[in-house]
């Protein structure tokens, strides 16, 4: 079966490289990034969620002359803060707030249109699974446009 190529119009528009290709809802999926090959492009909502998905796991003090950059939940994690489930909320809610300050200050800073703004981040359900040592997220991300993407992310933790 033939999958119909469309085309998109982007004057106007700022575009970003869809850096993770291969995501699937449901099941076990290799994720690959876009960093070279085709160089798929994305703007809209799955920008605004891969940015916030970017900022989350990148942590503060690694992106080169902007120290701020980021988010301290995977340091949260590296040092063993997730330990049992009510630890969870607080350190999402914490980063969370860190990504929504730099997408404000980045939007407002570079005109963003409305469906590439964050409205925000909600952490709809989690598990933490300590025979695994994973923690797995279902985020929402809203736009201020009104559209909504789900993002599924396991976290490998360190579990004592």
């Amino acid at each position: 079966m033939a999958v119909a190529q469309t085309s998109v119009d982007y004057t106007g528009r700022s575009v970003d490289l869809l850096i993770f290709q291969g995501v699937v809802a449901v099941g076990k999926q290799k994720v690959t990034t876009g960093w070279g090959g085709v160089g798929e492009l994305c703007t809209g909502i799955q920008k605004v969620a891969q940015t916030w998905l970017a900022l989350f796991l990148t942590e503060p003090g690694t992106v080169l002359n902007k120290p701020t950059r980021g988010s301290d939940f995977i340091t949260a994690v590296r040092r063993g803060q997730i330990q049992v489930e009510s630890d969870v909320p607080a350190e999402f809610a914490l980063a969370a707030e860190q990504v929504r300050r730099t997408m404000d200050l980045d939007a407002a800073t570079e005109s963003w249109p409305t469906d590439e703004q964050l409205d925000a981040a909600i952490l709809e359900d989690f598990t933490l699974d300590k025979e695994t040592s994973f923690l797995y997220l279902r985020i929402r991300i809203l736009s201020v446009a009104g559209e909504a993407r789900v993002i599924y992310l396991p976290v490998p933790t360190v579990i004592m």
